[in-house]
């Protein structure tokens, strides 16, 4: 998703943030917005007293958010980097298997004399077995050379094979290396996982912190909004003589308190912003800034769209974090690497011992290469035999790797019981948010129903203009508790999905459903 957003965002444009906006163009640490037409906001004063929010501006839903995020955020590039290294190191060990070709010619020629010139060539074929193919070429000429190099005019071929008949028969160096570069690929796609999850887990976070300071600020505009109404009718009661002078101070001491409450849900609304502006970066690595008509929505992930989760979810959620969550997958490759450093670590008790036998044959057609009649007198062969007496090194390495392999048998089964149990604190949060957003709301409507009755009450001569204040304070308080909920919901649906490990569902929760 390359949508670019623009602007620092936020109804009320104080002169803090404009110069904040320019020091951060002039600096280069954000592109400079591009010129928008200002809506304005469509709040209504409900002379009843109800909270009507600001539905202004263009919807900037928090999937869009967190597809930008996944999209071109740097630590997602530095998270494919990682994967990339560590291919690459995998590839590094394959090269272990690498066959190799040798040539090399020696001469020596003095005072017109030609005294030897050799010439060796050779191919090695490593296989996944221990043991190496060879094939190669020889030719000695010359009037003074070591009788054993003596070849033929043409030269000698040769073909054979390296079979180890005690350390590396089951495993060796090469095999290992490459054992453990294949664990520490998964080991990468693990972190990668890992860190994708943290990026978006914080995102996620950041932008529930922005829904709420979006609704405070609105709740907080609208209260002065009705306090201001409110004066005003309170003023035309007095000049009336319907109500006391003292109402008065009490109308205006309300718009003062409010207008405090407005100017710091301002400031956190502007603080929440930039905090979620760090989060968007543009394709080519730059980053943008959030566009002054974009406004927060929960469409997708509010409780409405996700029931209260049931046992059955919460069992499939513990199973999927089995499978997937990144941690236990780093730590499964960890053990298998630690599993083969152990084997190598057991072979090398076992004495060296390695058999090389090769058929010789005449550059030609004749004899055969693998004439069973000329073998008996066409070979050479080696036999290599080394061993420590008491084997202390080896028995040291071998411990070693045994309590290493041993730590990370416990550190799997611990990890696994502390994913089961982030998976299960992550429900309860999930379970209990969900239900506390639908009782709150329904808070919010009772309290909205007190207040409109205390309004009725006061119009009659009933009440005082106090208690109206208060049951209006009342239905403000549990409105902004209403918003905190709904914002801790995004991270809270993040916070479990990245627990059972999937950065997709982090970012497009309804996956999870």
């Amino acid at each position: 998703m390359n949508r670019r957003f623009r602007g620092w965002g936020g109804s009320s444009c104080l002169p803090l943030r404009a110069v904040l906006l320019a020091v951060a163009c002039a600096s280069g640490l954000v592109s400079p917005p591009v010129a928008s037409a200002q809506v304005a906001p469509a709040r209504s004063a409900d002379t009843s007293g109800g909270v009507s929010i600001d539905t202004s501006g263009v919807p900037y839903p928090y999937s869009a958010f967190m597809a930008q995020v996944l999209a071109e955020h740097p630590v997602v590039r530095q998270a494919e980097l990682l994967v990339e290294d560590v291919r690459n190191q995998l590839r590094s060990a394959w090269g272990a298997f690498d066959p190799t070709l040798t040539a090399s010619w020696d001469q020596k020629r003095f005072s017109g004399t030609n005294y030897y010139a050799y010439a060796d060539v050779g191919l090695k074929i490593p296989t996944p077995f221990g043991s190496d193919l060879k094939l190669g070429y020889e030719r000695a000429a010359g009037e003074y050379f070591n009788p054993d190099r003596r070849t033929p005019e043409v030269g000698l071929i040769t073909a054979g094979i390296s079979i180890p008949l005690g350390q590396r028969i089951l495993t060796d160096e090469r095999r290992t290396a490459l054992t453990q570069a294949r664990a520490l690929r998964d080991v990468g796609d693990a972190e990668r996982i890992t860190m994708l999850n943290a990026l978006l887990v914080n995102a996620a976070r950041a932008y529930g912190s922005w829904y709420e300071a979006w609704q405070r600020q609105a709740i907080a505009a609208e209260g002065v909004a009705l306090a201001q109404f409110r004066l005003q009718a309170v003023d035309a009661r007095v000049r009336n003589g319907d109500s006391p002078p003292v109402d008065t101070l009490e109308a205006s001491l309300e718009v003062q308190r409010r207008d405090v409450s407005r100017r710091e849900a301002e400031q956190s609304y502007f603080a929440a912003t930039i905090s979620l502006t760090a989060y968007l970066w543009d394709a080519d690595g730059r980053p943008i800034a959030l566009a002054d008509s974009a406004r927060p929505t929960l469409d997708g992930i509010g409780s409405a769209e996700f029931p209260v989760p049931d046992s059955a979810a919460v069992a499939a959620w513990l199973e999927a974090a089995r499978r997937a969550n990144p941690k236990l997958q780093k730590v499964d490759a960890e053990l298998e690497s630690a599993e083969a450093l152990r084997r190598l670590s057991g072979q090398q008790l076992i004495p060296f011992a390695e058999a090389t036998v090769y058929a010789i044959s005449e550059r030609g057609d004749a004899p055969p290469l693998f004439d069973r009649a000329e073998q008996e007198d066409n070979y050479k062969a080696t036999l290599d035999i080394k061993s420590p007496l008491l084997f202390l090194k080896e028995r040291g390495k071998f411990g070693s790797a045994g309590a290493k392999l041993d730590s990370k048998r416990i550190e799997r089964d611990r990890l696994a019981r502390d994913v089961q149990n982030a998976v299960l604190v992550a429900a309860n949060d999930l379970t209990v948010l969900v239900t506390l957003v639908d009782l709150q709301a329904l808070n919010v409507a009772r309290a909205r129903a007190l207040r409109d009755a205390e309004q009725t009450r006061f119009a009659n001569g009933e009440s005082t203009l106090l208690v109206v204040n208060i049951r209006e304070r009342l239905v403000l308080d549990e409105s902004v508790k209403l918003a905190q909920y709904q914002g801790k919901l995004a991270a809270a649906r993040a916070t479990l999905a990245a627990a059972v490990g999937d950065p997709s569902s982090v970012a497009g929760i309804a996956g999870m459903r």
